[in-house]
Formats: C-alpha cells, structure tokens, sequence
C-alpha cells in the first residue's frame, strides 16, 4: 500500500511527489488485504493512519525483521551451510580469463546504489563470513572446485539478471531470493543469505 497517495483523492495524496518516489519502496508498506483497505478509505484512513503514524509501523516491522534476521544468523552452522549449497552438486566450475580486482564491500554498496535495507542484510551476514569461510574450506579439502562451483553458480544468476537490466536493491533482493531457494526454515534461509553475503565480500559477485 501506499503512505502517501497512489492518486489524487486517495488518502495522504501529496501532489508535489513525482510518480518515481510514490512508487518508491520509502512510500511502500506492506499490508493485508483488509488492513489496505482500511488505510486507503480517505476519511478513516487519513484520521487513524497518518503518514506519521504509518512509517512508524513501517520502521518498526522492519526493526523487528532485522532482529529475527540476527537472531537466525547465529544459528547458522556447517549442517545449513550444507543444506543451503547442495544445489551446487551440478554446476560446472567455469574457466574464466579475467582477473578481477576485488573492491571493498562498503564500496561495493555505493557503487552498485544498495541501501539501508540491503545494508543492513549484507552487515548482518558479514558476522557470520568466517564460519562460511572455514566451511566452503572445509569442503574443498575433498572437493577442489567446490568453491568455483559455488562462485559460478551466483555468477551465473547474477548475470542473467543484469542481463534482464535489474540494477541496486532490486537485484540484491533478487539475489538473496535466489540464494534462499525457497527454504523453509529460517536458518536455511539464513545460510544461504550468508553465502550470499560471503560471496559478496570475497569475490565478484557485485563486482561489475
């Protein structure tokens, strides 16, 4: 739903906003069916849910998100970093001829436009890149190419949705879906956004 307006006559409606930042995520929150209809009725909507009162809810859900994400990440151990990489069994390591310079993950963010919430992800992941490290280490002992399986395996996903002109938060987040793979559990899911996240430190996954 929208905070501010989808159009004139909706509630919270701000003329002075272009079409680029009403559609915006900052002007976006998520609801049921019911409570959207609730915050768009102009009369109710506009006295019981403020703009005010509506990023609060917003800031508030997400902060609590970021909390389960940390609390899930410490729970993340070689058993779902197994779980959350099997995929790769069948991906062939590519050959590649370019040697790429690695750039720093804070200036990674700034050079592919990620935000707060991207940030947010990628530093919750990040404390957890030594295990994910010591076990990609740990598997290579008996499988030489498995780190290479792995890096073409996100590289591969990663230039396809270049390809497809998805740029900053929008291809993080279709990364992390990717890297996710519709695991239930949320320390799968967790895994495997640390892999991600790994990936994004050490190698050129976000590099271009």
């Amino acid at each position: 739903a929208h905070i501010e307006g989808e159009h004139e006559g909706a509630a919270r409606y701000n003329a002075s906003m272009s079409d680029v930042e009403r559609d915006h995520y900052n002007n976006l929150i998520y609801l049921c069916g019911v409570c959207h209809d609730i915050i768009d009725d102009r009369a109710q909507g506009e006295h019981d849910y403020p703009i005010e009162r509506l990023q609060e809810i917003k800031t508030d859900h997400e902060r609590k998100v970021r909390q389960a994400m940390a609390d899930a990440f410490a729970d993340v151990g070689f058993p779902e970093l197994e779980e959350a990489t099997q995929w790769i069994l069948t991906i062939q390591p590519e050959q590649s001829g370019q040697d790429f310079l690695l750039i720093a993950p804070e200036d990674k963010l700034r050079k592919n436009d990620l935000g707060q919430d991207s940030r947010a992800v990628i530093t919750i992941g990040l404390s957890v890149a030594r295990d994910v490290g010591a076990y990609i280490e740990s598997i290579s002992q008996t499988e030489p190419d498995f780190p290479e399986r792995l890096k073409a395996g996100f590289l591969s996903e990663y230039y396809r949705l270049i390809h497809e002109g998805q740029t900053g938060d929008d291809l993080f987040d279709l990364m992390c879906s990717f890297a996710q793979r519709g695991f239930e559990r949320q320390a799968q899911r967790s895994a495997g956004l640390s892999v991600l996240v790994y990936l994004f430190e050490s190698c050129e996954v976000f590099e271009k």
